[in-house]
């Protein structure tokens, strides 16, 4: 029996081109979602922090709840008002489908 063997190389690497770069792709578009993800959620932290703030302030916690869904669009927001602090949440669902969801929760004090 015969053994069957690329002689054109020219084949060869055209073939590995053609699986290389739909793989490159698909880790180069995981980077760049967890990375924004990333982004969100250090925008999230600043944006719940001042929205804890102008709760106890005395702003409707509504209308900042609102403006900080516009802010970060991916999270989901809510507020607490404990007996000494308010805090606001952002929950968010995971950067990669085996992952948890992530909270960034930010408090102020009354």
């Amino acid at each position: 029996m015969r053994s069957v063997s690329f002689r054109d190389e020219k084949g060869l690497v055209t073939l590995e081109i053609a699986i290389a770069i739909p793989a490159l792709l698909l880790v180069v578009g995981l980077i760049i979602g967890v990375i924004r993800w990333s982004m969100d959620a250090v925008t999230a932290t600043s944006v719940a922090s001042e929205s804890a703030r102008d709760i106890v302030r005395g702003e409707p916690e509504g209308e900042r709840l609102a403006a900080a869904k516009r802010i970060v669009s991916l999270a989901d927001w809510s507020a607490r008002v404990e007996p000494f602090e308010v805090c606001v949440d952002a929950l968010f669902p995971p950067p990669l489908p085996l992952m948890g969801h992530v909270t960034v929760s930010q408090c102020a004090p009354r």
